[in-house]
């Protein structure tokens, strides 16, 4: 993690179209798309693919072309992972051609996981843990009440694809919202959006279940799933909604996005829309790019650097990671790119905490995290009374983000939790 004291937000006005970025000559599709498992390939060198063609588990060609070999490569998140590398050759398959959406509710929501987790569609809502959407959908359809949360927002201010999206598809996004209740027959659906948003009205409209959370600016880089039910629950005074947990199905506009796609247009997941900015380019701009395409591709249809980046940083400041190569292929979990300049980079060497006090002021928690750290670290000792207020820590990484001395407070806070469970009060499994 690449600690920043000053975090650069976006704009969504600045973004208001997404293009098409071009089509790279070799794309290089990692066998490991949800950070989990190395899916074994399932075509060798040489292999004549299809643009669409299943070229392992849930993971699919963005071009036709030829199979001209397998490397290893750093992902995204800094892990090295196989490559099946492929070059451009051959008629497209999706590509500028129209698909005819169908009626899925012609199909049992079971054979629509299945199909869902064919495609591979992830659920991106916490960009450093993706996981398959089809595997969370069949879990949360056991239970007995089944909760829908999507954010139509950012959880990152310095990464707005997602808010992008919302403004862009919104109506192919109320239909991936559809599917997903209809496939785990949602008692509730909760939409998480702005005070701003303007669709109020189309929202409520489309699901008989469905209720709106409008959130603050300044709520909005800590939405996570923890926080959202803290928020539900005091918002709604609704016996089903007062049952919502870290159990219920959390997803984001990306997701719901892609299972539209797969669904209605019978489409894998084979590209993504990427936010692409940063000051060391001459332009900024949301591509939508083909799974695979390598940051290097990237850059030169921006029009190369204009100066060199120190620092990648990939799914924003607060919650992505930073990269050191510009080799990295695109995958399904990728939302934002950025590049920044050494002088736009801070100084990442660790120093003592200077008891400033910025991490109190912007918990959304209210709590003290350098007196916390310090007694964690061996230094001046807490209370036991103050030491038991870890456990209200939502884990939003706003302490990192803000500490002038690059401390990983809420790492070691983390950390503490899981090595001192006695301080907890153990929430209950409330998988029904």
């Amino acid at each position: 993690m690449t600690m920043f004291s000053d975090i650069r937000t976006v704009k969504v006005e600045a973004y208001k179209k997404i293009v098409n970025g071009f089509i790279p000559k070799t794309v290089y599709v990692s066998l490991n798309q949800n950070m989990n498992t190395c899916e074994e390939s399932l075509v060798k060198t040489g292999d004549k693919v299809e643009e669409g063609q299943e070229i392992a588990k849930g993971i699919y060609s963005p071009i036709p072309g030829i199979v001209d070999g397998f490397e290893m490569q750093v992902m995204p998140d800094g892990k090295i992972s196989k490559v099946v590398k492929i070059m451009l050759g051959g008629k497209f398959s999706f590509l500028g051609k129209k698909k005819t959406p169908f009626d899925y509710k012609l199909f049992s929501s079971s054979s629509l996981i299945r199909h869902i987790e064919s495609y591979g569609v992830l659920n991106t809502f916490f960009t450093a843990k993706p996981v398959l959407l089809s595997k969370q959908l069949e879990e949360v359809s056991k239970h007995k009440h089944r909760i829908l949360v999507v954010r139509l927002i950012d959880d990152d201010p310095s990464r707005l694809i997602d808010s992008v999206l919302t403004n862009e598809y919104l109506d192919e996004i109320i239909s991936g919202v559809q599917i997903a209740s209809y496939c785990i027959n949602a008692e509730r659906v909760i939409f998480i959006v702005e005070k701003e948003f303007n669709e109020l009205e189309k929202l409520e409209k489309s699901l008989e279940n469905s209720f709106v959370l409008k959130i603050s600016s300044k709520a909005v880089s800590i939405c996570n799933d923890k926080l959202l039910c803290k928020l539900i629950k005091k918002q709604f005074k609704e016996e089903t909604l007062s049952k919502i947990s870290k159990y219920d199905l959390f997803t984001d506009s990306s997701s719901m996005l892609e299972l539209y796609r797969c669904v209605s247009k019978s489409m894998p997941v084979i590209d993504r829309y990427v936010l692409v900015n940063g000051n060391c380019l001459p332009a900024t701009g949301i591509l939508k790019v083909p799974v695979g395409t390598s940051f290097e591709s990237i850059v030169e249809q921006f029009g190369g650097f204009i100066k060199n980046p120190s620092s990648v940083i990939v799914n924003g400041q607060i919650t992505g990671f930073s990269t050191g190569s510009l080799k990295v292929p695109v995958t399904k979990y990728v939302k934002s790119i950025s590049f920044y300049s050494f002088i736009k980079t801070p100084d990442q060497s660790v120093s003592l905490c200077i008891r400033c006090g910025r991490c109190r002021n912007v918990c959304p928690m209210h709590l003290s995290p350098d007196v916390i750290l310090r007694h964690i670290t061996g230094g001046e000792a807490a209370p036991a009374d103050y030491m038991k207020t870890v456990k209200y820590c939502i884990e939003c990484g706003l302490c990192n983000s803000i500490c002038p001395s690059r401390l990983p407070v809420m790492q070691k806070m983390e950390e503490y939790k899981q090595s001192n469970l006695n301080i907890l009060k153990e929430e209950k499994d409330v998988r029904r």
